[in-house]
Order: C-alpha cells, then sequence, then structure tokens
C-alpha cells in the first residue's frame, strides 16, 4: 500500500526505462517524476524533496554514484536512494552502498518485486519516523 502523497524520482537516461518504471509505480500510486541525466536529477531532488529516489548507474555526465553522494552531501539522511542497475558486479553495489544509496536491485527487476521494494522502503522508514517521535 503506497504511503499517501509519497514521491518518488527516477532517474534514468534511457527513456524507455523510465516510462516502465513510472507505470509500475503510477500503477502503485505514487507521485512519480523522472530525469534523464544526473544534473537535472539533483535539481529536482533540491526543489521537489521526494521520499525515495530510483538511480541508475551508468548514465552519461554525472552518473548515478555521483548523484548519490552529492544528495548525501547536500541532504544528509535525506531521501532514500536505491540504485537500480544492469551493473551485477559485487564491485558496482558495494560502490553503490559507499556512496549512500540504500539498496541496490538489479535491471531487469519484476514489477512486483520493485512495487514490494518501494512500499517496504518507505514504510520502514515512515516507522523509524514514528519510533523516534514516541
Amino acid at each position: 500500500m503506497p504511503l499517501p502523497n509519497a514521491t518518488l524520482l527516477i532517474v534514468d537516461d534511457d527513456a524507455e526505462i523510465r516510462f516502465l518504471v513510472k507505470a509500475v509505480l503510477d500503477r502503485a500510486g505514487y507521485n512519480v517524476l523522472e530525469a534523464g541525466d544526473g544534473e537535472t536529477a539533483i535539481e529536482i531532488a533540491e526543489t521537489d524533496q521526494p521520499d525515495l529516489i530510483l538511480l541508475d548507474l551508468s548514465m552519461p555526465g554525472r552518473d548515478g554514484i555521483e548523484v548519490a553522494t552529492e544528495i548525501r552531501s547536500r541532504k544528509g539522511s535525506g531521501p532514500l536512494l536505491v540504485a537500480l542497475s544492469a551493473r551485477h558486479q559485487p564491485s558496482d553495489r558495494e560502490r553503490a552502498l559507499a556512496a549512500g544509496c540504500d539498496l541496490f536491485l538489479s535491471k531487469p527487476c519484476p514489477p512486483s518485486r520493485l512495487r514490494q521494494t518501494v512500499a517496504d522502503l518507505l514504510a520502514s522508514r515512515d516507522t523509524a519516523k514514528l519510533a523516534s517521535c514516541a
């Protein structure tokens, strides 16, 4: 069950992948934004303050690692960051997590897994916020 008003940002230089991921998450009830490059992603993260960002690691210009590092340096804990990448090497996963990503998902990711992972991450963050207020 999506969180009310949860905003997600999909960052991928491949328009077809953005379209597919957006369709899955739109149907799940999220407000979904898109960026085709790292620079735009950083601008959207600053202005729209999404709750979760799905980042491709391989993009021209600023790649997903650079974007994650920049967002973490500006926002501290900030939004949840999920690397969504066709790179499957353990070193890619390690680099993404070291840059501040909360999770690494491999492409292609089945729609049901993507929806469930996003829902679980947002719910766990919401639960952690409630626990810290108690």
